[in-house]
Order: C-alpha cells, then structure tokens, then sequence
C-alpha cells in the first residue's frame, strides 16, 4: 500500500525526508521502479512547499511519480501523462480544499508527526490514480 510505503519513509528516524522525498522514496519502494540514487535528489528542494509554502512537496512529489510511471518521448503518451497529472490535482485539491503547503500546514500538520498526515492524504489520491491507469504505464526500469 503506498500510503503506508510514504509514511514509512516521511517518518523514518535515521533520516529526514521531505514530503516531497517521501513520496518518490515510497512510490520507488512500492511500485518496486528500481530509481537511480539521482532521481531522489530531485525532490529536495521541493519540500516546504518549493521552500517558500507554496505548492505543497506531497503534491509535487506526487506529480514527479505520475512524470516518471507515465511519461514518454512520444507526444500522445506526454499529453495523457498530462491530464492523469491534472486530474490527481483536481482531485487532491476536491478531496482537501487547497494545493498549498501554508493552507495544509496550517489545517493537517501536528507538532509530533509534523507533514505525515498530508503526505498520506497525498498517497492514497496518487495511488487511487496509479490504479486507474495502471495498464498505461510507460516506465520500464531503465
């Protein structure tokens, strides 16, 4: 289950990730994709929302994942990629209200567990998605 894949890496304790992190590490570890050390160091600065509380690192983490299962060189497969991308954050932001990281800190972010809640939120929306297009995917562990 990636939520739970998510949550594991978010709340680990020999290291911090960011909720950004968080979801490519759980994703790689559930999806089993096998993602070079590289593909990780990505996220970094968009945890924070991008580091100013903007967009919020679960989301754009979570679209960095549909990039990676779902894009391709070929244009039809980079234009569906693009609206599986646009109806995960359609349906995020149905599901919580907001996209950005101020407005979710602010409603879901507990002083112990810090930002888990809102990467699981995130989780169980990307995976609701992955499992609908499950049979388009285009990442082949290269």
């Amino acid at each position: 289950m990636l939520e739970d894949a998510v949550g594991k890496q978010y709340s680990r304790n020999d290291v911090e990730r960011n909720c950004a992190e968080a979801m490519i590490y759980g994703a790689n570890d559930e999806y089993k994709l096998g993602l070079p050390e590289e593909a990780f160091y990505t996220m970094g600065a968009f945890g924070g929302g991008m580091r100013i509380k903007s967009i919020c690192g679960a989301v754009t983490g979570s679209l960095a994942v549909l990039g990676i299962l779902f894009n391709s060189e070929i244009y039809e497969k980079q234009e569906r990629m693009k609206r599986i991308a646009e109806e995960f954050i359609a349906e995020f932001e149905k599901r919580y209200g907001h996209l950005e990281c101020s407005v979710l800190r602010d409603k879901y972010r507990d002083p112990v567990i810090g930002c888990e809640t809102t990467v699981r939120m995130a989780a169980r929306v990307l995976e609701e998605i992955i499992d609908k297009y499950r049979r388009e995917i285009t990442y082949s562990g290269k």
